[in-house]
């Protein structure tokens, strides 16, 4: 296990632990569980319901990757207030005050309120914000916090692919155990664990087969893009035919932690350990892949 570990943390915008010795080309990218609100944040929505959004304590679970050679990267800026696994574009049009610079592309999710900036909150039923963004405000946080950590992860990959020839991405999320109003899967009970590879599009299929199969060993109940695909951080970074392997992966936040109360569940240290095991497999997988 790696005990040189180098540590960055850029307040409110993100916090790194890179391992220096015996390396792997690995990274592990947390960018849905930030809880530093910026002063300037406001919305008319109950903190409960704006806290249900988050992937809580994602940070805390995959915590020992540097311990096994892997790099950690975690966004300090809650995804309320930008979303950093949604496309820069992602925005409505109609929820934009002011001129842009660039056509906007906005998809499903930001029309659902789930953009970008998202609109809604709790179970998707919540309002967050009520009136539109102003150009200069998304400016800001795009050049405060979105394109700061993105492109922290890019220099990481990047440095990957010069030293081993080779880089691997898990973006790290949790989901609610029954779809909420504003997914593509309401009212759906879910698996344990959600591998998202936007249908093997992002990786060569060793590297989320390693996922599923040590998972199952567990005994979760895994999936792969079966509820989510996985979205802008891999998207954005994966390029398996360049050599960099991306994939997400989703956790039931109820097998973990108590869904209403927030607090850690009975179970929380036990997955944190299979998790750990796991980000030891993977690491070891990625020494051994060559460029």
């Amino acid at each position: 296990m790696s005990t040189d570990i180098e540590e960055t943390v850029r307040p409110g915008v993100l916090h790194q632990r890179i391992p220096g010795e015996n390396a792997a080309p690995l990274v592990f990218d947390i960018p849905r569980s930030g809880s530093d609100y910026p002063r300037e944040f406001r919305s008319p929505a109950p903190f409960n319901a704006v806290r249900r959004s988050v992937s809580m304590y994602v940070e805390e679970l995959y915590a020992s990757a540097p311990d096994h050679g892997a790099s950690w990267l975690y966004a300090l800026f809650p995804n309320t207030y930008i979303d950093a696994n949604r496309h820069e574009l992602d925005v409505d049009p109609e929820w934009l005050d002011g001129d842009w610079s660039e056509p906007l592309a906005p998809s499903d999710k930001s029309l659902r309120g789930m953009g970008l900036i998202p609109r809604v909150c709790g179970k998707g039923d919540v309002v967050l914000q009520d009136t539109p963004i102003t150009a200069a405000d998304l400016r800001h946080r795009l050049d405060t916090c979105y394109w700061p950590y993105h492109n922290t992860l890019t220099g990481i990959l990047d440095g990957f692919k010069v030293r081993h020839g080779v880089a691997f991405h898990v973006s790290c999320h949790s989901m609610s155990s029954v779809g909420g109003k504003a997914v593509p899967d309401p009212g759906r009970k879910r698996s344990d664990f959600d591998i998202g590879t936007r249908n093997g599009t992002t990786t060569a299929p060793a590297f989320p087969d390693l996922v599923i199969e040590t998972l199952k060993g567990f005994g979760y109940d895994v999936t792969r893009d079966e509820h989510f695909i996985g979205a802008e951080s891999v998207r954005k970074h994966g390029d398996p035919d360049g050599g960099i392997h991306s994939l997400q992966i989703e956790i039931n936040r109820s097998i973990y932690m108590d869904e209403d109360s927030y607090r850690r569940g009975e179970r929380f240290a036990e997955i944190q350990d299979h998790l750990s095991q796991t980000i030891g497999r993977l690491a070891e997988f990625a020494r051994n892949e060559k460029g």
